[in-house]
C-alpha cells in the first residue's frame, strides 16, 4: 500500500530538535569549560559531582581541593543529602597583576536525592586529595543527621 515507506514529518523534527539540543549542549560546554569566563571570584559555584550505586551503597564523590574540612558541612534530611560549604582561594600576598584567574572559589551547596532513606550511622564520609567521598550504605531507617567528614 501507499502507508509503507512514508515518513512521519512529526519524528524527523523530533530528531532535528535533539540533534539540535546536543550540539548547543556541547558548544556550551566547551565555550564555558575551556575558558571558564562565567566565574567571578567570590560568587557561588557547584562543584563537580559524581554519584555511583553499588549492591550496597551510593557513593557520591565531589571534588572540592583547596577546601578546609571545617568548612564542608553534610546534612542528611531523609532522603536529600545536602554538600554545603566554602572554598577559598587567596591571591599571593605579594601579587602586583593577575593574568589569569580559573580556580572558583566562594560558597557552594549541591544536593543529592536517593530513592530510599539511608540510616544516618552507617553514613561514612573521606576527604583526602582534594575529593569528598561520601558512601551511603542502602539499608537503614529515617533520620536527620549531620555527617562528620574523616582525613585517612
Amino acid at each position: 500500500g501507499r502507508g509503507v515507506g512514508v515518513r512521519d514529518p512529526g519524528k524527523d523534527i523530533e530528531r532535528d530538535f535533539e540533534r539540535l539540543r546536543s550540539t548547543m549542549i556541547e558548544m556550551m560546554k566547551s565555550l564555558f569549560h575551556g575558558g571558564r569566563p562565567t566565574s567571578v571570584r567570590g560568587s557561588s559555584f557547584a562543584p563537580a559531582i559524581d554519584v555511583f550505586e553499588t549492591s550496597s551503597a551510593v557513593i557520591v564523590l565531589m571534588e572540592i581541593a583547596g577546601a578546609d574540612r571545617k568548612d564542608i558541612d553534610i546534612h542528611l534530611d531523609g532522603r536529600h543529602l545536602r554538600i554545603a560549604g566554602a572554598r577559598r582561594v587567596a591571591a599571593p600576598v605579594d601579587a602586583q597583576r593577575c593574568h589569569q584567574m580559573e580556580i572558583e572559589a566562594g560558597p557552594f551547596e549541591r544536593w543529592v536525592s536517593l530513592d530510599f532513606t539511608p540510616s544516618r550511622d552507617a553514613i561514612e564520609a573521606v576527604y583526602q586529595d582534594g575529593f569528598l567521598r561520601i558512601t551511603i550504605p542502602k539499608r537503614g531507617d529515617p533520620s536527620v543527621t549531620s555527617v562528620p567528614i574523616l582525613t585517612e
